[in-house]
């Protein structure tokens, strides 16, 4: 136990140590942000919202990287075809790219419950100011809706998806704090190599990350689960000279070394 409190605050450190404007550009190297932001201004902000919420819904069992598999092959499909006018015409656009895809049946359901559902048809016809004031409520109705839990990884990614299309508007505020981070491979992943928990069970994940959280924001105070969620995911399975790489591309190569160092020592970091 004494060393997982250890090693929790340790990485607490190491990450305060990276600048506001870095972090900033760590949620923009998302592979959702960077294969979808150019839909921001062509579907308008509320069908983009709806757009990105969906998209999020079936993140899950994906047939490879959601960077090459998932979010390009979407871009790809969204790019051949004329703006969507209504949640039905984004539910008739999206099913020719789920009816390809694994659990292609349960996926296509999740799509037409929430494109069909009230809570979608209100979200189109949002503006960024309507959803970043609803935001928990939106949270609340969207777990009701997809008959899940709040704390599940597609419906926690899914208000990821849709709070990032609030960051791509820019200058909107909106209450992120409760939603915990959507634990999947990558984020277990990095948990267990820093020895942040003892169990790994999702529950003690998310309660670590929340921690560590909190005591960023002490110093940080504009860092959100989205922003740490986004770095801790796109270093999750790393490798050593992949970690290098990544972290000196933001142009922090010192706390790229720490945190290599910092997993290396837990002896659970492998070339």
């Amino acid at each position: 136990m004494h060393e997982v409190v250890s090693n929790q605050r340790k990485l607490v450190e190491i990450l305060k140590g990276i600048p506001q404007p870095v972090w900033d550009r760590i949620v923009k190297k998302a592979p959702e942000w960077q294969n979808l932001v150019s839909f921001s201004n062509l579907y308008g902000f509320g069908p983009f919202s709806v757009l990105m919420l969906v998209i999020g819904l079936n993140a899950y069992q994906l047939k490879g990287r959601a960077e090459v598999a998932y979010f390009p092959k979407i871009r790809e499909l969204l790019e051949q075809y004329p703006t969507p006018r209504t949640p039905r015409e984004l539910l008739n656009l999206l099913n020719f790219f789920y009816a390809h895809e694994r659990l292609n049946s349960i996926k296509s359901k999740r799509l037409e419950r929430f494109l069909k559902s009230p809570l979608a048809s209100n979200l189109w016809k949002s503006s960024p100011e309507e959803i970043s004031l609803n935001f928990i409520r939106i949270w609340d109705e969207l777990t009701q809706l997809m008959g899940q839990r709040p704390q599940d990884k597609t419906i926690t990614f899914a208000m990821k998806c849709l709070g990032l299309s609030l960051l791509m508007e820019e200058g909107h505020n909106f209450d992120f704090n409760n939603i915990p981070i959507p634990v999947d491979s990558r984020v277990a992943k990095l948990t267990q190599r820093a020895v942040l928990c003892i169990n790994m069970k999702d529950q003690e994940i998310r309660a670590v990350w929340n921690e560590i959280l909190s005591d960023l924001q002490c110093s940080l105070p504009g860092i959100t689960m989205i922003l740490l969620d986004s770095l801790v995911w796109q270093i999750g399975s790393l490798q050593e000279s992949e970690l290098r790489d990544y972290f000196k591309t933001l142009g922090i190569d010192n706390a790229g070394n720490n945190v290599l160092t910092f997993l290396q020592s837990n002896n659970r970091y492998t070339v």
